[in-house]
């Protein structure tokens, strides 16, 4: 049987979805018109709230990152001045980058100035107080984002510091495994280093030989081969 096909006529008396909605909503501001004025009141006030919010935001962004780049700017300085930092020096650096990760601390700025918090306290030597920093980087949205290798290379260097060495060895250990780790080769030739210190000379042994299997054009390659001719002779 043959599809009755409806004719244009048909169609143009088909009543309208959308107009036929418009209609009903128009009738009802008609009849209800303070629950109308009441709606749209309730609508511009959220609407009015998103776009604060979404302001303040913004506006707290581009403060946060300004007085962050400020503070990066005075510890590359002080970095790159060769010298070690004077303690008021050190305080001031720490004073500025807390004061961001406090007011910021959900931001990107905020939370990379917490991570600048670790790096100065470590270089006043409070290592407790810089694995402290560094540990809260842990649930930070950066390390979310890929620099989950970057805390942990420091979490282990903190590590070393304190001499928490069976602590640091499986840091470092850990960092081996990432292939894509920019802190790989650092953390193989860091694991031959604790190794000595342990004065577990044939641990410290393997450790280099992989080491240079790996990397055998390292800068420190000349160092490691004496290394390993010098266990290796200790027996």
């Amino acid at each position: 049987m043959a599809e009755k096909r409806i004719s244009r006529k048909e169609l143009v008396k088909e009543p309208d979805e959308f107009i036929s909605s418009t209609g009903r909503v128009i009738s009802y501001i008609r009849e209800h018109p303070n629950h109308a004025t009441a709606a749209l009141a309730v609508v511009l006030t959220v609407a009015i709230a998103i776009s604060g919010y979404i302001w303040v935001q913004n506006r707290q962004s581009i403060r946060s990152h300004k007085v962050f780049e400020q503070a990066v700017q005075a510890y590359e300085t002080t970095v790159q001045s060769g010298e070690m930092p004077s303690a008021e020096k050190l305080d001031q650096l720490f004073s500025a980058f807390d004061e961001i990760a406090t007011d910021y601390p959900s931001s990107p700025a905020g939370e990379e100035a917490l991570l600048y918090t670790g790096h100065v306290l470590y270089w006043k030597k409070d290592y407790q107080g810089a694995l402290d920093r560094y540990n809260r980087m842990q649930s930070s949205n950066l390390v979310k984002k890929g620099l989950g290798p970057m805390v942990l290379y420091h979490i282990a260097n903190t590590r070393l510091a304190m001499k928490d060495y069976d602590q640091a060895v499986v840091l470092f250990y850990e960092l081996t495994k990432d292939t894509n780790s920019p802190y790989k080769r650092e953390a193989y030739a860091s694991v031959a280093r604790i190794y000595e210190l342990m004065n577990k000379n044939k641990e410290a042994l393997q450790a280099f030989r992989q080491y240079l299997k790996l990397f055998p054009e390292a800068p420190d390659a000349p160092y490691v081969r004496a290394r390993i001719a010098e266990l290796s002779a200790q027996g």
